[in-house]
This record gives C-alpha cells, sequence and structure tokens, in this order.
C-alpha cells in the first residue's frame, strides 16, 4: 500500500468526495473559493486514490477553524481520518510560538466528537463554553 499526501485536490475530486459522504452539494465557484481561500489542506491518497482531506481556515494568529475532514467510505476505520488530524495539529503546532494559546474550533459530525475528544477537543457546551451554533444560510 502507497500512502501519499499533497496539499492539493482538483474542484473535481472535492465535490466527489463530499458526495461520497453524503455532504450536500455546493457550486464549482464555491469550491474553487474553498481551495483557493484554504490556509492549510493537505489530501492522503492511498495507490493513487483519494482517500481523505483536511483543510483549516485561520486568522493565522489566534483562532484555527478545521473545515473539512473527509474520508472517502472506501477508506473509513483504516486510520485515514487520525492521519489528517494527525497533519492538521501539525500545522496548527508550527504556526503558533511556544508559550501562545490559540483556539481551534470544528464542527463535528454527530456521533463522531469522540473521535476529536482524542485530539483534545471538547463538545460543547460544557463547564467552559456555551454551544457552539452554525447557521446555513440559502440566498434566494
Amino acid at each position: 500500500m502507497n500512502i501519499e499526501y499533497s496539499n492539493s485536490i482538483s474542484v473535481d475530486e472535492y465535490i466527489e468526495i463530499r458526495a461520497s459522504v453524503e455532504w450536500p452539494a455546493i457550486s464549482k465557484r464555491q469550491v474553487e473559493c474553498i481551495i483557493n481561500n484554504s490556509q492549510f489542506l493537505i489530501t492522503v491518497r492511498i495507490d493513487g486514490r483519494l482517500a481523505g482531506m483536511s483543510r483549516i481556515i485561520t486568522d493565522g494568529g489566534y483562532v484555527f477553524f478545521v473545515a473539512d475532514v473527509i474520508v472517502h467510505p472506501d477508506f473509513q476505520g483504516k486510520g485515514i481520518g487520525r492521519l489528517l488530524m494527525e497533519k492538521v495539529m501539525e500545522y496548527i503546532d508550527s504556526n503558533i510560538i511556544s508559550g501562545e494559546t490559540t483556539f481551534i474550533n470544528l464542527m463535528s459530525i454527530k456521533g463522531k466528537e469522540g473521535f476529536y475528544e482524542k485530539f483534545g477537543f471538547k463538545s460543547r457546551p460544557n463547564e467552559e463554553f456555551g454551544c457552539g451554533m452554525s447557521y446555513r444560510y440559502t440566498k434566494k
């Protein structure tokens, strides 16, 4: 098994991997923005096939947002998500200075919270933070 990491993904590949996990479809224009404006993007290919990808959006100082962790169903349960999150956390660690505090956010798919807890994330609400909130807006 040949594992390769890359920092690039095509528009069509991104659309296909989202569809493989039944995430809502988005436009090619949106995908181009996603690819071009992610500060960090990592893909894992196994024997040439896209197995998974993740990306980060950040202000470069205090806030990092893990925007995607997607593993193709054919590769789920094989440690690909863990490899992606390790690369994500390495990137964040390499972009802060010793002694600095940063705030890393993500939105977990329901039922996958335990996976992220292994990396130090805590479900909300908790004794320190209120509920996270989101709003899916469609322009008419």
